[in-house]
């Protein structure tokens, strides 16, 4: 994670969720000078390739009053996968007592960064990059278990779906290999073979240009 360590001075922590959906990537703070006049926390939210993700949920919360409700601020991504807040509560840089915090989607499915304020009511920004993490591979029955256990016992053939040989297997209909590539020579040269459904397919070895093939005996 990148957490810009001016964040720590005003107090600012994250709470690392070990299972989160989306982690939070990068922490950084504009002071007064780098902000221009806002006062905002910035989102930006990636998919697991790094990509912009939008329609995701943004939330930016404070602790609750009872004298005087609230409902969390919710908002969705744009295309950009970016939203914002405008924040106007202080941070008292002594107390270090930032009232916002912020997650994507919900607390359990998302790192949380908190003590976010306006440091003695200065005009700051935090800008936040949350990204999705990888979606687990889903588990294997005890039947899909023993299906796998029995075919490894067998040797599996590999097929070239970049090859010259498939390629043109493919493109005159000659079905479906049935073996693996395998070499052969003749007058000196070193050939590629490999069986399919509806003939041999060959040829010569670097000149991937020539394929011929033959009907099976």
């Amino acid at each position: 994670m990148e957490f810009d360590p001016r964040l720590t001075n005003l107090g600012i922590g994250v709470k690392a969720n070990p299972s989160a959906t989306w982690s939070l990537t990068t922490a950084q703070y504009q002071d007064e000078t780098q902000a221009g006049g806002n006062h905002h926390i910035y989102f930006t939210i990636l998919d697991p390739t790094g990509q912009p993700l939008a329609g995701t949920v943004c939330v930016v919360d404070y602790a609750q009053d009872p004298s005087d409700p609230h409902q969390p601020f919710k908002a969705l991504t744009d295309a950009n996968g970016q939203v914002n807040y405008p924040m106007y509560a202080n941070l008292d840089i002594t107390l270090k007592n930032g009232p916002y915090y912020a997650y994507v989607e919900d607390p359990s499915k998302s790192d949380v960064i908190s003590g976010m304020g306006l440091p003695e009511h200065r005009h700051v920004n935090y800008v936040l990059a949350f990204k999705a993490s990888e979606p687990s591979p889903p588990a294997t029955s005890a039947l899909e278990q023993t299906a796998i256990a029995n075919a490894q016992k067998y040797n599996w053939m590999t097929i070239n779906t970049a090859g010259a040989l498939y390629k043109f297997a493919m493109a005159n209909e000659l079905e479906y290999p049935q073996t693996d590539e395998f070499e052969f020579t003749y007058g000196g040269d070193t050939y590629v073979g490999q069986v399919y459904n509806l003939g041999i397919v060959y040829v010569k070895k670097d000149d991937w240009g020539n394929v011929k093939w033959v009907k099976k005996p």
